[in-house]
Formats: C-alpha cells, sequence, structure tokens
C-alpha cells in the first residue's frame, strides 16, 4: 500500500505523505489539507477525501473535520486535540474514533469495609 497520494495544484500534481497530514477541514466546495510543512487547497468534497485517506491513520471526527490519529495529541467527550487546536467531535463519530484508537482507562473500584463498629462504607480503591 502506498504512504502518500498527489493532490493536483494547477497542471501539477504535488505528493504528500500521509504522515505529513495532520487534518483535513472542508470549507464550502474545497477541502483544504493540512500538513507540517504546507497548506494545500484543492476542489473536493471532504467524503472523498476520507475515502481516499487510509482508516487506519485516519479518522473522520466531524462533517468538516478528517484528523490524523498519528497528529492526534488528546481527545475527551466533544474535541480532538492535535496539540493547541480544538476540532469538534460530531455525535455520529465519536464510535469510529474509540474504535480507531486504543485507549486505557481507571477502573473504579469500590469495596465494603467494616469499621470498629461493624458498619458497612464504600470506598473508593
Amino acid at each position: 500500500m502506498q504512504n502518500f497520494l498527489f493532490v493536483k495544484l494547477g497542471k501539477r500534481f504535488s505528493k504528500i505523505n500521509f504522515s505529513e497530514i495532520m487534518y483535513a477541514e472542508a470549507v464550502r466546495k474545497y477541502v483544504r489539507i493540512i500538513t507540517s510543512k504546507k497548506v494545500y487547497l484543492i476542489i473536493s468534497a471532504i467524503g472523498s477525501v476520507e475515502r481516499v485517506l487510509p482508516a487506519s491513520q485516519f479518522c473522520r471526527v466531524h462533517r468538516s473535520y478528517i484528523v490524523s490519529l498519528g497528529h492526534m495529541t488528546d481527545f475527551e467527550n466533544d474535541s480532538v486535540y492535535i496539540g493547541d487546536k480544538i476540532f469538534p467531535m460530531g455525535k455520529q463519530y465519536k464510535e469510529t474514533l474509540h474504535k480507531s484508537v486504543l485507549t486505557l482507562c481507571n477502573e473504579s473500584k469500590m469495596e465494603i469495609v467494616l469499621d470498629n463498629t461493624k458498619t458497612a462504607r464504600l470506598i473508593n480503591t
């Protein structure tokens, strides 16, 4: 599988390595592809760009945004972060993101403890 794509800019096709793409953003009838070195503006639908980018490396998180999983630094219930840049996360894309990344969560455990008076109480461990 190739690890790059070519985008048409005027008469010339320019190579973009997938590893350089930080995110893609829909802007009306255009898509802005943001890399670590340059910004590319192409006439395309965001859905077409989504189909070209490998799902193992990229995830659509909003109707207007596709983010690089490799460049993603954090995420919350309704936001995705690439460094200081915050992207909204649409409800319909949450499950896809969670399936695309490995997560390890703290598990809260409760124990019943009997004190000296034989009274039970719950504590977090």
